[in-house]
């Protein structure tokens, strides 16, 4: 199937690789505050080919001049790069020129997808009710020069007040929830944030201890930066008082006077080990372990190092070893597809004055997806929108 784009035929299937945000609002009537809130990629650098396309527009011989050599000029990008990120939220700002001559058909088919974000939901709904916690860490980065800069989705969870409204998605993953048997033996890995949906299977086997059920062991092996932090300590000790964890093995990477230990390191103690094996030998036991892809794949190591490849092949057969990674990000978005043709050209003449046929999103409405355990977060609070972006 073709559509008509800028007097060109181009296919769907191409369409939806070369230009996903054109094909995902194929015969959608979208408002600008909606597309540049929940669909526009604000945050992404703008693409040495897009810096080239720029240029034609640019009305200053400066603001050209730059544009090519960006576009042309790879050191001389990265170094662009690394001083202010070449933003498409800063496109205006850098490049002033540009004002009042760029269409919202060159945005459309320029820009990427606002991909979705995950966040693992550390919550038992038995525990909490109509309540959901998600553990955030809030990033920072420098490219280099003085400028700090922030993670989008944590900024914008870290900065969320009480009243705002958040529209967001759960999806299920079957492949992390708590054992069918509560007397299985059980262990928890992870790092940091990723005790978040350890911790809500944590409060779901201490709501099953208080209806008076049977527990089998459960032992965690928990990775922070430093005592400091104090990050679920106190949770954690309480875990242990009421029975809900029979032990919990600690250790930080980033802890005064100390040697660094991440958890592979504790795991290989001869003490601890004796613990874990025989868990991980066991034919009813279940391991859950969240964090970084790389300290998945080394736990996993250290448990073959401790018993044997078996074994851990025989949990991963059995779905009895269980990851939730997180660094991988979630398709930039899914393909909607189209039963007739449409010309993008004529919906593009009318996109400025109409609204999405769904119901109307104030600038304080954000959306939100979330899988199983997670969120997926695809829109930004408080966006900055060129103020004089032209529409077609």
């Amino acid at each position: 199937m073709y559509v008509t784009f800028e007097n060109q035929e181009v296919s769907l299937a191409e369409l939806a690789v070369t230009a996903p945000i054109l094909y995902h609002n194929i015969d959608q009537l979208v408002s600008l505050d909606s597309f540049f809130k929940t669909q526009a990629s604000m945050e992404a650098p703008i693409p040495t080919q897009s810096c080239l396309d720029l240029a034609s527009l640019a009305t200053s011989t400066k603001d050209n001049a730059m544009l090519k050599e960006l576009g042309t000029n790879k050191a001389e990008y990265d170094k662009m790069i690394s001083l202010c990120g070449m933003k498409w939220m800063d496109v205006f700002d850098i490049f002033p020129s540009l004002s009042g001559q760029v269409t919202l058909s060159f945005l459309l088919s320029s820009m990427k997808m606002n991909h979705p974000r995950s966040y693992s939901i550390a919550s038992c709904k038995a525990c909490v009710g109509s309540e959901i916690d998600l553990v955030v860490g809030s990033f920072f980065f420098s490219r280099g020069g003085s400028k700090i800069e922030v993670g989008v989705c944590s900024n914008f969870l870290t900065n969320v007040t009480f009243g705002d409204e958040i529209t967001f998605k759960i999806e299920s993953n079957p492949s992390f929830h708590y054992p069918l048997d509560p007397i299985a033996p059980l262990i928890f890995i992870c790092t940091g944030t990723g005790f978040a949906p350890i911790r809500g299977l944590l409060q779901k086997r201490s709501y099953f201890r208080s209806r008076g059920e049977k527990m089998g062991t459960a032992y965690l092996v928990f990775g922070s930066r430093s005592k400091q932090e104090g990050l679920f300590e106190d949770e954690i000790e309480n875990f242990i008082n009421e029975g809900t964890l029979t032990d919990a093995f600690k250790c930080y990477s980033r802890e005064p006077g100390m040697k660094k230990q991440y958890t592979t390191d504790i795991m290989k103690n001869e003490k601890i080990e004796q613990v874990l094996a025989p868990i991980v030998e066991s034919d009813d036991s279940h391991v859950f372990i969240c964090g970084s892809a790389h300290m998945f794949e080394m736990c996993k190591s250290v448990m073959i190092e401790m018993t044997s490849k078996f074994r851990v092949n025989k949990l991963i057969e059995e779905g009895r070893l269980h990851s939730d990674v997180f660094g991988a990000l979630n398709p930039a978005g899914s393909l909607i597809s189209r039963s007739r043709s449409a010309s993008i050209n004529e919906g593009l003449n009318n996109l400025s004055s109409r609204r999405k046929l769904v119901r109307n999103r104030n600038i304080n409405s954000y959306r939100h997806s979330m899988t199983s355990s997670d969120v997926d977060i695809s829109q930004f609070k408080r966006l900055q929108i060129p103020a004089k972006l032209p529409t077609v």
